[in-house]
């Protein structure tokens, strides 16, 4: 299920590019040849968002970037989950939190919800995140994006979205070719080597 702003996809009949992944033995590999072509595909949805984005701030433009780092990705909810009641628990027995033995017990959590939920699905293999980085100082984005009482809403990410959608999942298929042969001819070069 996907959170507030977030949009899944899913890619159909690429199962000859499915065979050819196979080629690459190495699961780290087959990541970084999908993210690439996730992010390349994905670049001019990018730069659409950039180009809507609102100019009266300077920095918000600046900000929009392609990441594969996620915030609250599946597991994340459980660790704080297990740390808050934890803190709860000391707090109505009593007795001072112990962060040390907390910490081990959200750490278990955090990897049994990650294995529950890649073991139902829910958890894709590869993805990539786009918008303003909040750490860049734009905070505001989403005020711009959706408006507040006090400010009409002004967004650059939807418009994006709405116009580069249908051309971004047409460009994955050949990404995804080019970025398997790329990582299969380094794999047959390396084994040439000797490596």
């Amino acid at each position: 299920m996907a959170r507030r702003g977030e949009v899944w996809m899913k890619l159909d009949g690429v199962k000859e590019l499915q065979a050819a992944m196979e080629q690459i033995a190495v699961k780290s590999t087959r990541t970084a040849v999908m993210r690439r072509a996730l992010t390349k595909a994905a670049e001019p949805m990018r730069a659409k968002a950039e180009l809507f984005a609102p100019r009266r701030f300077g920095d918000l433009a600046d900000a929009i970037q392609i990441s594969a780092r996620s915030v609250g990705e599946v597991g994340n909810a459980a660790y704080s989950a297990f740390m808050k009641d934890a803190a709860m628990d000391a707090k109505s027995l009593g007795t001072t939190f112990d962060a040390a033995s907390a910490k081990a017990g959200a750490l278990d959590a955090m990897i049994s919800a990650r294995r529950e939920a890649k073991a139902r699905g829910v958890n894709p293999a590869v993805a990539i995140y786009m918008g303003p980085v909040v750490s860049a100082g734009v905070f505001y984005a989403v005020f711009q994006e959706f408006g507040t009482k006090h400010h009409t809403p002004d967004p650059f990410m939807r418009p994006a979205f709405d116009a580069e959608a249908g051309p971004t999942i047409e460009r994955v298929k050949p990404l995804l070719r080019q970025e398997i042969d790329k990582a299969v001819a380094r794999i047959a070069k390396r084994a040439a080597r000797g490596r």
